[in-house]
């Protein structure tokens, strides 16, 4: 990632097919420029199956950009996205509350 000042999303998804589903989702996330910082699959007893994916991503990017960005894909029955208020990140190795 560039300078550019960057702050944590945590994006949870349910998925309509876990493996399309994570790769579409991981995809997209990689080719907007967000770093991956954690990935956790879950699957429920109906089969349905949900992801908790951390992100690193540009100040730039508001959560309703970042979950319309990876929800366009019929694999992915719902995004919601919020940001981690605690961390903002000035750069490469700097943090500062928010």
């Amino acid at each position: 990632m560039s300078a550019e000042p960057s702050r944590e999303m945590v994006v949870e998804t349910v998925f309509n097919d876990p493996y399309d589903g994570a790769i579409r989702v991981l995809g997209d996330a990689q080719r907007s420029g967000f770093e991956l910082l954690s990935l956790a699959l879950a699957a429920k007893m109906d089969g349905i199956v949900s992801a908790t994916i951390t992100l690193r991503v540009p100040v730039s990017f508001d959560a309703q950009l970042v979950a319309a960005r990876l929800a366009r894909h019929p694999a992915v029955q719902r995004v919601d996205v919020r940001v981690d208020a605690a961390r903002v990140l000035c750069g490469p190795s700097q943090a500062m509350a928010a």
